[in-house]
């Protein structure tokens, strides 16, 4: 696959370039880029790319992150020095030692504060006085320490470097942290928000490696709500198919993006389809109010104005909905009402179409079943989503079940 271009940051990369030159002209304090956006938004690409063309090129990059599982103290130090030479280093062996997670920790205890002060001299000491870059990603699943750490090195004297924070929304300390961060005079803060559709249209051309069609990039844009990573997973299998079902590996992806105590919560709420039955809902799982507060709390659900709930974006769902189990699938069926006919809306083949759709079978297996061409399958689907106002495959396959074109499980 082509890889997908980095677009709409035009603004975001020069601000980056303004502050590494102010660094240059002052380098008396540290100057600070604050990078915040919904998880997949583009944040680390956003700093990589950024560094990648800063001219003059910094002396030192250091950068570094919370442990995937079980954070623990300084992990932002340990990772930024992880492989990176110490040796004449002023600052004591034994501060070093539990600064930068030794396996074999030292007998000498600090106080916080000591360590703290050692965590800025061996930042300090590694740059050596050029001007430089520290990178702190994912600054709201940092441990206590750490945050600490990232606070004093905004402030610190005589340390000529960019420091670049990124972030999704934090509470507690973090949230304290980022905002004292983005506060200072020498800081400014970069939302990064979705991609607009002329931007998704730019990402979908150059992966086909052609001009994109309205309906294609319209598809795209809905179905990722002009989220980067979204996007990129959806060319990523099958770049040519945007309309048709999500990619296999994206059930894998959303469930790896959901709470892990609120995963059939969120399934069955994709089945259910938008905005979230609330009711239903509590029909299917027991324990649905807390599993609905935990997807509002990681963001795979929003609160709409009128109070309603829907995923963050609709490949979300697919892939949650893909993953669901047969058992899951059932007990949905059982709650989406009794049969209502479809008043000839729909043609006979795309009666056909849909019942095979809400079977959950791909382009392809509904053009075997019914002995016709995937292009033929796609414009059926097309119009199937457009008659019955669905926003998705998924949605399309509740009301084929709730107009009575689908076959219900039995029980």
């Amino acid at each position: 696959m082509t890889a997908v271009p980095m677009v709409g940051r035009d603004e975001d990369l020069a601000t980056v370039d303004a502050a590494w030159r102010q660094l240059r002209e002052e380098p008396q304090h540290a100057r600070i880029v604050v990078v915040t956006g919904d998880a997949g938004a583009g944040k680390s690409r956003l700093v990589a790319e950024a560094v990648a063309r800063l001219d003059p090129a910094p002396g030192l990059v250091l950068s570094g992150q919370s442990r995937a599982v079980g954070p623990a103290p300084y992990d932002w130090m340990a990772s930024a020095l992880s492989g990176r030479s110490l040796d004449g280093i002023d600052v004591p062996d034994d501060a070093l030692a539990w600064l930068t997670q030794r396996p074999e920790l030292p007998d000498r205890r600090f106080a916080p504060e000591a360590l703290l002060r050692a965590g800025v001299d061996a930042v300090r000491a590694v740059q050596r006085g050029r001007p430089g870059v520290l990178v702190v990603e994912d600054l709201h699943d940092l441990d206590p320490a750490s945050l600490d750490l990232v606070s004093e090195l905004a402030v610190a004297a005589d340390l000529p470097v960019l420091l670049m924070v990124t972030s999704r929304s934090a509470t507690g300390l973090a949230a304290r942290v980022l905002a004292r961060v983005s506060g200072t005079p020498r800081s400014v803060r970069r939302h990064l928000g979705p991609l607009a559709a002329t931007d998704v249209a730019a990402v979908v051309e150059a992966v086909l490696g052609a001009p994109a069609t309205d309906a294609v990039v319209a598809a795209a844009h809905r179905r990722t709500g002009g989220n980067p990573y979204w996007l990129s997973e959806l060319l990523a299998t099958a770049p040519e198919a945007l309309g048709g079902p999500p990619p296999a590996h994206l059930a894998a992806l959303a469930a790896d993006r959901v709470p892990a105590d609120a995963l059939r919560v969120a399934r069955a709420a994709a089945l259910l389809g938008e905005p979230v039955d609330t009711v239903a809902l509590g029909r299917v799982c027991d324990d649905a109010e807390a599993g609905i507060d935990r997807l509002v709390a990681a963001g795979v659900l929003r609160v709409d104005v009128d109070g309603g709930m829907r995923f963050a974006y609709p490949v979300l769902a697919e892939g949650l909905a893909a993953g669901a189990l047969p058992s899951l699938r059932t007990a949905v069926a059982r709650e989406v009402g009794p049969a209502a006919p479809d008043d000839g809306l729909l043609t006979a083949r795309e009666r056909e179409v849909i019942r095979l759709l809400a079977a959950g079978m791909t382009n392809q297996q509904m053009a075997r079943a019914l002995g016709i061409s995937i292009r033929t399958v796609t414009v059926h689907v097309s119009n199937l989503l457009r008659k019955t106002g669905a926003a998705s495959r998924t949605e399309a396959a509740l009301w084929a079940v709730r107009h009575g074109l689908a076959d219900r499980p039995a029980g």
